[in-house]
This record gives structure tokens, sequence and C-alpha cells, in this order.
């Protein structure tokens, strides 16, 4: 019997699939200009040079939770490179923009350095944010069928910090959207979607309709951190603060956040299952697969002027 047609984003649009807890993890990212071709293993099929890659790949190993992204814009093509190096952290995240005329001039860089806030002379602390969005269609086809329209209709509207970017994790939820520096991942982007996140991520909020999380959070903390939104209303980017993580069995955490603005303390337990039902998670898959999801199973609110305040 012959495989049959989809695209793995529709079905999962389809289905209704929950988006929260998805997001990819990840504190540290490098994003490195590349408009060229991109083959299904971006970076590793890409025409760097082995020294390069080989540079790359030890800086990687040398930062925790750090990943790696090439990225690119359309025609025309700039003379110079650009290299970002974004924090994605809770508080105070930041992106060092780096301005190249080679490729070898990365191994001059002291990336982990860049990571921790300490830039020499040929990096700058960038102001703006930046978007992606995933448009890797040798990676997976929803990534080309919907990501790059979203990403043409964005530079279409005049968004000029929006970036077309390899695999970004999860492609049936493409269109995929990454707002940086805080690393905020939306699923299943429409131009108004992705119009209406763009403008309040400027005014520092979120927005919990196709929120798949946090990438400085675990996938636990992640589903706790919607829950608690959706739970208290709360849309404001730092209205909340994590104070701990505590598993409490093989497939069950207790996790509390503080919200300075109302000093209160949301204390919950999440817990993960297997999905009941089966779907495609690829494009390319020869079968169905179960997917991990969170439920809310205990949600607590306590008032603590002292720890909100610390």
């Amino acid at each position: 019997m012959s495989k049959p047609f989809f695209y793995c984003s529709e079905l999962s649009r389809q289905r209704g699939e929950p988006k929260y807890g998805t997001a990819s993890v990840g504190d540290v990212w490098l994003l490195v200009e590349y408009p060229f071709w991109w083959g299904a293993q971006a970076f590793h099929d890409s025409a760097l040079t082995d020294e390069v890659k080989t540079y790359l790949t030890a800086a990687l190993a040398s930062i925790p939770r750090a990943r790696l992204l090439l990225i690119k814009q359309d025609y025309p093509r700039r003379a110079q490179i650009k290299f970002f190096v974004v924090r994605s952290r809770p508080r105070e995240p930041f992106i060092a923009e780096f301005t190249l005329d080679t490729y070898e001039q990365l191994l001059q860089l002291d990336i982990a350095a860049a990571a921790s806030g300490q830039l020499n002379a040929a990096g700058v602390r960038r102001t703006e944010p930046l978007f992606l969005v995933c448009t890797h269609g040798r990676r997976d086809k929803c990534c080309a069928k919907f990501g790059y329209l979203l990403y043409k209709n964005l530079r279409a509207g005049g968004e000029a910090n929006v970036w077309q970017s390899s695999h970004v994790g999860g492609d049936r939820f493409a269109a995929n959207l990454v707002c940086f520096p805080h690393g905020l991942f939306y699923a299943h982007m429409t131009d108004t979607d992705a119009q209406t996140i763009l403008t309040a991520y400027r005014e520092r909020r979120l927005v919990l309709n196709k929120f798949r999380g946090r990438a400085c959070y675990p996938h636990t903390v992640q589903a706790a951190e919607y829950f608690i939104r959706a739970e208290a209303n709360l849309d404001g980017l730092d209205d909340l603060r994590l104070l701990a993580r505590e598993r409490l069995a093989e497939t069950s955490w207790r996790i509390r956040f503080a919200a300075p603005m109302n000093r209160s303390v949301y204390d919950v337990i999440v817990s993960s299952r297997v999905s009941a039902s089966h779907q495609y998670l690829t494009c390319d898959a020869t079968r169905e697969k179960s997917v991990e999801q969170f439920n809310l199973d205990d949600y607590r609110v306590t008032h603590d002027r002292a720890r909100t305040q610390a």
C-alpha cells in the first residue's frame, strides 16, 4: 500500500493538538547567516569549511544547552555576513550581533564569552528583536509550504527583523515563529497571528493562543507557565518568575512561579502522559506515533510578599 499524501501541520491543526510544552529547549542560540542552499542537515550539508564547522561544533559543546541555526533573508545578498549569539534566559536575555567579511572570521570570536555577555570590539548588543520563521523545506515540506509563505508576507509588510531559519523543531507545528531574545515559540502561524504576536512582543506581552513555550525552560515548566497564565490571565512577558521545579514521580512535577506584580505565588502540579491518539509527526513519517502531552493536576495560589520581592 502506498503512503498517503498529507501535510503533518494540517493533520496537527485538524486534531486540535495541544501546543504548550513543545518548544525546543535551548539557553544559547548561535545564528549563522548562510544565504545559500540548505540540505536536510543544513549545517553539516553546508559548504562551510571543515575548520569553521569544527570550531562551531566545539563552541556548541562548550556551552550548556546551546543550539545552532542557519538563517537567511531573500535577495539581494549582503556583502557581509551576520552572526548572532542569543542568550535566551528568563531575566535580561540579549542578542550579541557580529558583522563578518568571511566565515573564517568566526574562528577569531570567543563565542562562549559572547554568550556570557562579554563582547569585544567585534560585537555589539542588539536592541531590536529577531523573529525567525522556519522555512527548512529540505527537512520537512510543511516548513516550505507554510513557513516560507509566512516569511515572505511578513517581509512584504515591511518587517525587516524577520529571518528564514533552518529546522527549529516541531515540523507539525509549521508555520513556526520564534521571538528572540526571549526564545518564545509559536505554532501554526497565519499572517494575522504573526502580526499580532510581533506587536505583542514589542509591547512585552505573550499571546497564549498557539504558544508553544519558552526555550529556556524544560517542557514541564513550559506547560506549567502556560497553565498558570491561562488560569490567572497573565500576559506580561515579565509577569512570572520561576521559583522551583520538583519531580514528584516519574511523570509528575511540582512547579512554583512567583508573580511580583500581584505578590502571588502559583504552585501547580503538572503530569505528562502519552496521547491516546496517534499521528504523523513529520511529513516523511511512515507510521503514526503518540506524543507527550501535559495535564494540570493541581493549581494553588498563595500570597508571599517576602518571596515575590526577592
